[in-house]
């Protein structure tokens, strides 16, 4: 009985390590072969996506420091992404009208107002249409944060309406 455990542990080790035992030709001696690494199948091998490069441009009105430097962070991470591409030609794109003031004017720099809407345009001679819009209270302290959630907004906006940009 201590044999017979022996040898199906010591099967069991040899079956987990790869290793396969075949007779030969003649019927008789068993040998030991590795096995290949099994080949890819075509469900483990990565889908091809079409990529996104949503045009866009950041248009802002305000005299304010923490506006000013929201606009600059959009336009930074916009140029940096590869979902977008900051476009000042004139050609389909979408756009996003960035209006910033003083929260208090009495207390410069505390904090700011912002109101920023989407809108997609053919050209600058064409009507632009509404897409969303957002209003919000920003201080100097979370204006990455605010950066991170316009961009994510601004995707799936361009996911959305991708049938526009066509």
């Amino acid at each position: 009985m201590k044999y017979l455990m022996f040898w199906c542990l010591f099967a069991c080790l040899l079956a987990g390590s790869g290793s396969v035992f075949a007779a030969d030709a003649a019927g008789g001696a068993v040998s030991g072969k590795t096995q290949p690494p099994p080949a890819k199948t075509p469900q483990d091998a990565p889908a091809k996506t079409e990529t996104r490069n949503t045009a866009v441009a950041v248009i802002h009105e305000g005299t304010d420091d923490i506006g000013a430097r929201l606009a600059m962070r959009l336009k930074e991470k916009f140029n940096a992404s590869n979902l977008f591409k900051l476009e000042e030609k004139d050609q389909p794109k979408m756009r996003l009208l960035l209006n910033t003031m003083e929260e208090f004017p009495s207390r410069a720099g505390v904090g700011s107002v912002y109101s920023i809407t989407w809108v997609f345009s053919q050209s600058e001679g064409h009507l632009a249409y509404l897409l969303a819009r957002d209003v919000g209270v920003l201080t100097m302290e979370r204006v990455d944060a605010l950066t991170d959630s316009l961009l994510q907004r601004t995707d799936g906006i361009g996911v959305k309406y991708g049938y526009l940009f066509k």
